[in-house]
C-alpha cells in the first residue's frame, strides 16, 4: 500500500527517474577527425539529413552562421540552432563536401 503522504516513497520515485535521465548530446566536444573515421558516422550523417528540418537549418547555417564564423565547432553551431550535435556534424560535414 503506498502513501503518498510518505516522504519515503516520494524519494524513492524521484531518485528513480533521476536515473532513467539520459546527458543532452549538446555538452559533448567531439573531435571530429577521429569520429569521420567511425564506421557508424555516415549511418549518423544519413539519419540526421532525414530530418525534416535539416535543409533549411542547414541553409540558414550556409547563408548566416558559417561566413560570420566559418571555424565554428558543431557543439557550438548545435547550440546556435537548437539541434543535436549531429545535425551540426551533417551541416558541417556537408560544407566541406562542396
Amino acid at each position: 500500500m503506498h502513501n503518498k503522504d510518505n516522504p519515503s516513497d516520494s524519494k524513492k520515485k524521484s531518485t528513480k527517474s533521476k536515473t532513467n535521465e539520459k546527458e543532452s548530446g549538446r555538452i559533448i566536444d567531439i573531435n571530429v577527425a577521429d569520429f569521420k573515421g567511425h564506421p557508424l558516422y555516415s549511418l549518423l550523417i544519413e539519419t540526421a539529413k532525414s530530418n525534416p528540418l535539416f535543409a533549411g537549418n542547414a541553409g540558414y547555417a550556409q547563408n548566416y552562421i558559417l561566413p560570420k564564423n566559418p571555424k565554428i565547432t558543431a557543439k557550438e553551431l548545435a547550440s546556435k540552432l537548437s539541434i543535436t550535435v549531429g545535425e551540426a556534424l551533417a551541416i558541417l560535414d556537408g560544407r566541406e563536401a562542396v
